[in-house]
């Protein structure tokens, strides 16, 4: 019995050889049939994408963005973070699987892009371990995106600090070995 085949986006004759064939004519072959069958589908899309291109881009996007901003994403949109167990023995999170089935597929097409415009933003939310205090840049997409949309980022800063006075002064008390353990914890 054989095992499953992989998939080649090109078939081996469309490309004019075997994917497993080496050779730089081989490849500038194939190369040049995946450019063209790319023009092809540039020259027919719509100005409006239709549901598949857009949950194919969308998830084209999360996967691009790292196992961290998997994370924080999956805590902005309060996914359940099911761990399953890898071929090597360990307890893993399958942020991928979790964002098609659970997420994009069952998202409309607005709340599709809006969870687009929050991946291009989640990764400004990133707080550096060496530099706690430093502030969002003026520069960073989170900080022109609240700009434009006219949020009050001061009265938004304000409420934190409120929030969590208790926490700062008594994270200035811990000593660096407590603030690794709890860090550990976090993660």
């Amino acid at each position: 019995m054989r095992g499953p085949q992989p998939r080649h986006p090109l078939p081996a004759d469309a490309a004019g050889a075997s994917p497993t064939q080496e050779g730089s004519s081989c490849r500038a072959r194939r190369k040049a049939v995946a450019v063209r069958i790319l023009e092809a589908i540039r020259k027919k899309l719509p100005d409006v994408l239709s549901r598949p291109d857009l949950e194919m881009v969308a998830l084209d996007y999360f996967r691009r963005l790292g196992h961290d901003n998997h994370r924080r994403l999956s805590k902005v949109y309060a996914w359940e973070e099911k761990k399953s167990k890898a071929s090597w023995g360990a307890q893993i999170v399958d942020y991928e699987k979790i964002a098609a089935a659970a997420a994009v597929e069952a998202m409309k097409p607005a709340d599709l892009n809006r969870f687009l415009v929050v991946c291009a933003l989640v990764s400004d939310l990133y707080c550096p371990g060496y530099d706690p205090k430093q502030s969002l840049a003026k520069d960073s997409n989170l900080a022109r995106t609240a700009l434009r949309y006219k949020i009050d980022t001061a009265k938004l800063v304000a409420s934190i600090r409120a929030e969590l006075p208790s926490q700062t002064k008594s994270c200035k008390a811990r000593t660096p070995r407590q603030k690794a353990e709890t860090q550990n914890l976090q993660k």
